[in-house]
């Protein structure tokens, strides 16, 4: 265990001081959070440095009687509840729950407010040495739903953080979110909820590396959910409803916004700022509009038409774009910055580098062949081509000019592992049959009557340079010469800033904007591959996403702050979570594929087999429960929890969160309970199943209360715990109870209502009959 500092606080406002100082720092110890062998066995991620022991603390340990409520001191012990006479006049079934909690010895020295403070139940939560670090403390997995889930929750699971899909979308999609309405039928929901973060998936849904898929928590049960083949589906959905669905609000803002640059980054800018409200004009130097999209992805990965359809669906929303108009050119920045409210610049990174090799004027732009086949002007450079680079825009060339009839060569100076293009295109590559040369970089490019001579060394690789990669050496004497009819170079790209003023440039050529991308006392901002340098579409468009907000803000002082991730309950189809495959995705063959550099490779899944695979989505969340004996009555007794900052109703005070259970602040400490005495027609009861009779948690409990008139119930309040990542409130049994009188089939009935929600693990699934038969029996008991 690592050192602490323990301090025996002797009053509410010293605890409290300490807490205040020490934030995160410090934790509270009171009879049964068990804080102290979670420190011994390392279960946290992270050990407080600091203990403040509040047991020590003076008169919080009573039970006192009022009119119309019992009051308890947070210290107050298990035993004490148990044995005391009030409590056990007025509020039976908690002396119940406090008696039949754990062993005598824990109620000897456990708390009523330490009972519903404790940490969740969960054996990889609670597993020494801290060997799975879950979404409890702040990781990305709940190991129990894709492992051993026995005592888990019966009732979905509650989403504690980010999860890894999501976390690690380009985009900032929140993919369970739309996954959980696709699978449910509901497409235009789905829809919605993912043009919220993406204005373009039928596009991403063909072109993005999918990263979301690569930490897919599915994929340490089996294989990954085809999220960007899901995406693909309600892409087209969306492009084929676009009337319906990608449509802006009647009430319009003033500020004309000009975007330059009809890219990903500048249209998903557009798109955001129209859906505020903005008009907005994008100027394009082009003919066709799209940037990258029209212009730098091959049709067979991304098929001009559905480039222009997205196109279209934007431009009927309002966005004006107005191509074949080059600003610096056609019309000056100045006068931009002078005729609209702001301006977005994102014109993209389509400067070719400079080789730095000897003879660089004799290699053609890869990005430069990439535009002109995809205007249709197709030229062929000559059978033997050398593609340089291993990014990309290398790749796509190289499979470009392998259906044009040429034998490509790629020449990249580190090994497979490090290249920066997209490991699928790579694999691609490979299968077509196209030579790469490894470990090797030109040194010299020479004109040879119509043949070009390149000379290349070999490499060996040295220490990790700062990009993190291993960093590539010539090794001497390994030259050699290989003459080929053309030479592509494909080695990055970087912005072309000469559109940019001197005065808005550094002395390190760089812009001179903010982290929100304007620049300095301007209203003229910019973003996209134009400030980060080349990416992916979904990053590109995440930064025309922030650039919308940070021009929103500008404009109207108006800051949107993103929603809180945890603590969203979830739910998912459990007769999926087993393992099973994910579906093939159609794809033409390597000798279907050459034939063409139009028809696209890849086939769509449909939309029925789209939505079965997105209910392989486990929705990833946690599945621990709260495993109070005192939560459920309280509960159910309707009572409210004092704290040194407020008074919380009890029903409110619960939460699933990274290590913690409850509601309190990391300064706030409960003081009191207040429980209001039930009325004297009122009956009660508390049921607890657990496999040994002195284990520290129940399989489930069960608390129950009711009013009765003339035999009928005319209330009802049914709390289960155990079940759940919080105590649940049985609210649908409780309503069917109402107007009835207490018999066998009612309180079966009951029993049914009460887990009606369902949504389990298979391993778990034993907890619903327990949970059914426990609700029945408290019912009834009610009847005595």
């Amino acid at each position: 265990m690592k050192k602490f500092k323990h301090i025996n606080a002797s009053s509410i406002a010293e605890a409290t001081a300490v807490l205040q100082d020490n934030v995160g720092k410090a934790r509270i110890i009171a009879g049964g959070t068990d804080l102290l062998g979670q420190m011994k066995d390392a279960i946290l991620t992270e050990t407080p440095e600091v203990i403040v022991n509040i047991k020590s603390i003076p008169g919080l340990d009573y039970i006192k009687t009022t009119g119309h409520t019992i009051r308890i001191g947070a210290l107050t012990r298990l035993e004490d509840i148990a044995s005391n006479p009030a409590v056990k006049k007025h509020i039976p079934l908690l002396a119940e729950a406090a008696n039949k909690t754990a062993s005598p010895h824990i109620r000897e020295q456990g708390t009523i407010a330490g009972n519903i403070c404790q940490s969740n139940r969960c054996w990889y939560y609670w597993v020494t040495g801290n060997l799975f670090n879950c979404m409890r403390k702040g990781g990305r997995t709940c190991y129990a739903m894709i492992g051993d889930a026995r005592y888990h929750s019966i009732f979905g699971g509650n989403r504690v953080g980010v999860i890894p899909c999501s976390a690690d979308c380009l985009a900032g999609v929140d993919i369970p979110a739309y996954l959980a309405k696709f699978r449910a039928g509901d497409m235009t929901g789905a829809a919605r909820l993912l043009l919220e973060a993406n204005p373009m998936p039928a596009i991403t849904g063909r072109v993005c590396p999918h990263p979301c898929e690569s930490g897919c928590n599915r994929g340490q049960l089996d294989e990954p959910v085809a999220i960007r083949a899901i995406e693909r589906e309600i892409g087209d959905y969306i492009l084929d409803n676009s009337n319906e669905l990608m449509v802006t609000p009647q009430e319009k803002n003033r500020g004309q916004i000009a975007v330059i640059g009809s890219g990903p980054a500048g249209l998903a800018a557009a798109y955001y700022l129209v859906k505020r409200g903005y008009p907005v004009t994008v100027f394009e130097a082009q003919k066709e509009a799209g940037g990258m999209l029209f212009y730098g992805i091959p049709p067979y990965r991304l098929p001009r038409d559905v480039v222009k359809k997205q196109i279209k669906a934007l431009e009927k929303m309002g966005i004006n774009i107005k191509t074949g108009i080059e600003v610096g050119k056609d019309i000056k920045l100045a006068d931009l910055e002078r005729n609209f409210a702001a301006v977005f610049i994102a014109l993209g990174s389509w400067k070719e580098r400079a080789s730095g090799v000897e003879g660089d004027n004799l290699m053609r732009s890869g990005t430069g062949f990439l535009r002109d086949v995809n205007l249709g002007e197709i030229r062929v450079p000559g059978k033997k081509v050398a593609v340089i680079g291993g990014g990309n825009v290398a790749v796509d060339v190289a499979r470009v000019l392998l259906r044009l009839g040429c034998s490509p060569t790629i020449i990249y100076r580190r090994t497979r592992t490090e290249m920066p293009a997209v490991k699928e295109e790579v694999m691609r590559v490979e299968q077509e049959g196209i030579a790469i040369e490894f470990l090797t970089s030109p040194v010299a490019a020479v004109k040879k009557g119509n043949k070009i001579a390149l000379t290349c060394t070999r490499m060996r690789l040295g220490e990790p340079d700062e990009s993190g990669r291993l960093r590539p050496l010539s090794v001497a004497g390994s030259e050699f010469t290989v003459q080929y009819d053309a030479v592509m170079k494909a080695l990055g790209e970087e912005a072309d800033t000469s559109l940019i003023p001197p005065d808005m440039i550094d002395r390190n050529n760089r812009l001179k904007i903010e982290e929100s991308g304007q620049f300095k006392n301007k209203n003229v901002f910019a973003g996209g591959d134009f400030v980060t340098g080349p990416s992916t579409v979904a990053r590109a468009m995440a930064n025309g996403r922030k650039a919308a907000r940070a021009i929103d803000k500008y404009l109207s002082g108006e800051t949107h702050s993103a929603e809180e991730a945890a603590n969203i309950p979830t739910t998912f189809y459990a007769e999926f979570i087993t393992k099973s495959r994910r579906p093939v995705i159609p794809e033409l063959s390597v000798e279907e594929r050459l034939k063409s550099i139009i028809r696209e490779d890849n086939g769509g899944l449909g939309v029925g087999a789209a939505q079965q695979e997105a209910k392989r989505c486990v929705n990833c969340a946690c599945v621990a429960v709260n495993s109070s004996d005192l939560a459920p009555v309280l509960i159910a007794a309707g009572a409210k929890v004092k704290t040194s900052k407020r008074t919380v109703e009890i029903e409110r005070f619960f939460t699933s969160g990274v290590n913690c259970s409850t509601v309190l602040d990391e300064d706030e400490i409960v003081t009191e309970f207040i429980i209001p005495k039930p009325p004297s027609n009122t009956k009660g009861s508390f049921i607890k199943f657990a496999i040994r009779k002195s284990i520290d948690f129940p399989i489930v409990n069960c608390a129950v209360l009711v009013s009765i008139e003339n035999q009928k119930i005319t209330a009802a309040r049914i709390c289960l715990n155990s079940v759940a990542t919080s105590p649940y409130r049985a609210v649908k049994a409780e309503n069917y109870l109402i107007g009835k009188t207490i018999s066998k089939t009612v309180a079966e009935q009951a029993g049914e209502a009460a887990i009606a929600a369902y949504c389990v693990l298979n391993d778990s699934r034993y907890k619903v009959q327990i949970a059914r038969a426990l609700v029945k029996r408290a019912i009834l008991a009610c009847k005595k």
